[in-house]
């Protein structure tokens, strides 16, 4: 449309010595609704204010800046088109991410610090005790990264469209994840968008990532030829 090329940064990092799988592990449920979850777990960060030149890009988007790390998931998400979400680490119970079905009736109180209730069709992310996360739609605020929080665990998903949908029509919560999730995307876009936030994040907020990527990916198939 605009007789440029396409630019997309070049995507490395230094990884640290210690491995993702001995700090977290990822349990599909409903491989149904979530086809393939990846993860990477970054220490040692410092929440703060975002560069300008990136508060005024997400600005320039439609986007109000919040911090460096929420920035850099949704600076991300609009380069990618795949949603992103950082968890507070130590936050996660148990050290595992469980993502299934909420139980009938079972209530998570969203970032925007709404209580909500849920019902047994709606997809969560979860740890051993209770749901952190609404899948594809909004994070909890029980698992929030805080201005004190020093590590995270970056989410990037692919979730059943019409599962998001479903769920953002029922709570009448929607947000930009929401919104291109219940488009559909592919799965294949996870890996690419979770390297290129994982090294923005390393830029902006320091810290160091665990060797390895989780990558749990029970619904790959074939893809089809065009």
């Amino acid at each position: 449309l605009t007789g440029q090329s396409l630019h997309l940064s070049e995507v490395s990092y230094e990884a640290a010595i210690s491995p993702i799988d001995s700090q977290i592990s990822v349990e599909i449920v409903d491989p149904d609704l979530c086809p393939r979850y990846c993860a990477s777990l970054i220490t040692g960060v410092k929440v703060a204010e975002s560069p300008q030149w990136l508060q005024q890009r997400l600005l320039n988007c439609g986007m109000r800046p919040i911090n460096n790390i929420v920035d850099a998931t949704n600076y991300v998400m609009l380069e990618y088109g795949q949603p992103l979400h950082a968890f507070d680490y130590h936050r996660i119970r148990g050290k595992k991410i469980i993502v299934r079905r909420a139980t009938t009736g079972e209530v998570i109180v969203s970032l925007d610090g709404v209580k909500r209730t849920l019902d047994e069709n709606m997809l969560v992310i979860a740890d051993e005790e209770r749901a952190v996360a609404i899948a594809g739609v909004m994070g909890g605020a029980n698992s929030e990264m805080t201005e004190t929080a020093t590590t995270l665990l970056l989410e990037s998903a692919n979730f059943n469209p019409a599962s998001i949908h479903r769920t953002g029509g029922i709570l009448r919560l929607s947000s930009e994840a929401c919104v291109r999730f219940e488009r559909g995307i592919r799965p294949e876009m996870t890996l690419p968008a979770l390297k290129r936030t994982t090294q923005l994040i390393l830029q902006l907020a320091g810290g160091e990532v665990a060797s390895g990527l989780a990558d749990v990916y029970p619904g790959k198939r074939d893809s089809e030829p065009i």
